[in-house]
């Protein structure tokens, strides 16, 4: 990371959610940053938001006000390349519109990347080999929701791959070269994989404190969930950019690494 460049972007509490938010610059390059969005932001409009902030939107409004942070970041007018939906944390693509976008959402297109998420999921009903779901997406707009439909619905795959059992729990992978909205999530409801905080595409409940423990019992205190929403993030993207390749790894947010953590500790 060049000198100049920060380490890190913050926005003050209220921009983009009730309490502030840092970001930590991920990697960059000639004209392009990767960051790590935290769950619960949204990264760029869109109709099923209602007009919630976004981090472009707010990046935008910081660079225009000079904060030097934002100006550091090198890009003149920021654009979204990638990025996950507000619920999912993890790497969020941005790069300058006039510098760098167009090769950025060619490669995009061209199928060159290659998206790697994690995620932790309840161990009943969930198969136990990696698998290939290749179901067509669609979109629903008066729902605001993504469904399955071989009629109407866009081609996408994505590859889910199981981790290390942790009692009730599991950690996943999954990959896909082409991430639609929501995806993941209906890919892996599909596929019986029930994501830990999901709410939209079913009902898994949150990990808590007894399913860390080995008898799944408390000596003493009050059971209590370990995070707040969608354990679920982007974890790894790679590709190529005018021929150029390039890696781009984000840690595991506080929650998510707590979760892990202790669950691998109970078993």
């Amino acid at each position: 990371m060049s000198a100049s460049l920060p380490a890190s972007i913050g926005f003050a509490a209220g921009l983009l959610g009730e309490e502030a938010v840092r970001m930590d610059v991920l990697a960059h390059g000639a004209g392009w940053v990767a960051l790590a969005k935290p769950s619960g932001v949204a990264f760029e409009e869109h109709p099923w938001q209602h007009g919630a902030p976004t981090l472009l939107g707010q990046l935008r409004t910081q660079l225009e006000a000079g904060k030097p942070e934002m100006v550091r970041l090198g890009l003149a007018e920021p654009a979204a390349v990638f990025g996950p939906e507000p619920e999912t944390a993890g790497i969020v693509i941005l790069a300058d519109r006039a510098t760098a976008m167009a090769g950025w959402r060619e490669a995009l297109g061209s199928g060159a990347f290659r998206f790697e998420y994690e995620f932790v999921a309840r161990t009943e009903d969930a198969p136990e080999d990696a698998g290939l779901c290749d179901l067509p997406v669609g979109m629903d707009d008066s729902q605001e929701r993504a469904f399955v439909s071989h009629r109407n619905g866009k081609h996408a795959q994505t590859r889910f791959e199981p981790g290390r059992a942790c009692g009730r729990w599991r950690v996943w992978a999954a990959h896909t070269p082409f991430p639609r909205r929501d995806q993941v999530r209906i890919h892996a409801a599909e596929c019986g994989i029930r994501i830990a905080g999901e709410l939209k595409y079913g009902r898994s409940g949150r990990v808590t404190l007894t399913d860390t423990t080995p008898k799944g019992r408390l000596n003493k205190g009050e059971d209590k969930p370990l995070h707040r929403g969608l354990l679920l993030r982007v974890a790894r993207v790679t590709g190529k950019v005018a021929g150029q390749t390039f890696e781009i790894v984000a840690p595991r947010p506080d929650d998510f690494a707590t979760v892990v953590k202790r669950l691998s500790k109970g078993i």
